[in-house]
């Protein structure tokens, strides 16, 4: 039993380590093409302008859709921003905004590893470009909004083995 776990354990770190250099294979092979805004909401109620001052602001990010064409050397990624100001759970200022980014890939590469890239560097080539786009029209409105913030990547943490305690090492002893 223990030899079966040992034989899946390290086939899970081979497919680890093929991904992580099918993914470098990506890096080394993309250049930014371009970056484009192609629709944009944007919208304040006037309750926005009342004399709460509870407004909540929160965004979020999802890119919607990727595709990789290895014949053309071509990734594009479509990503949409999104920013809601609430007060009292209802939205009082809401900003859509929908950007395409496209990369150059100059060799041949694994569809999953392109898209997984574009789909992660893409958000973070975007967002400037949002975040500057959201400023105006904060500015342009008088909303007098904070900046957005700097967007970062959650950190997935592995999972810490539990220690086995003396009277469980005992117990396994015997």
């Amino acid at each position: 039993m223990a030899t079966a776990s040992k034989v899946a354990a390290a086939e899970a770190e081979a497919l680890k380590r093929e991904r992580l250099e099918n993914y470098n294979k990506v890096v080394a092979a993309a250049e930014l093409g371009a970056i484009q805004l192609v629709k944009l909401d944007f919208d304040v109620s006037p309750e926005y302008f009342g004399e709460n001052d509870e407004t909540q602001l929160g965004y979020v990010i999802t890119p919607e859709s990727s595709e990789y064409d290895a014949d053309a050397g071509i990734a594009v990624c479509v990503i949409e921003f999104q920013v809601n100001a609430m007060r009292d759970d209802i939205p009082v200022l809401q900003c859509n905004a929908t950007y395409t980014i496209m990369y150059g890939i100059s060799e041949t590469c694994d569809t999953d590893a392109v898209k997984a890239f574009i789909e992660r560097v893409g958000v973070f080539s975007c967002y400037p470009y949002f975040r500057g786009v959201f400023a105006s029209l904060d500015w342009a409105a008088n909303t007098r909004l904070p900046p957005l913030p700097i967007h970062k990547e959650e950190v997935k943490r592995k999972a810490k083995p539990r220690k086995k305690s003396a009277k469980v090492l005992k117990a396994q002893e015997e």
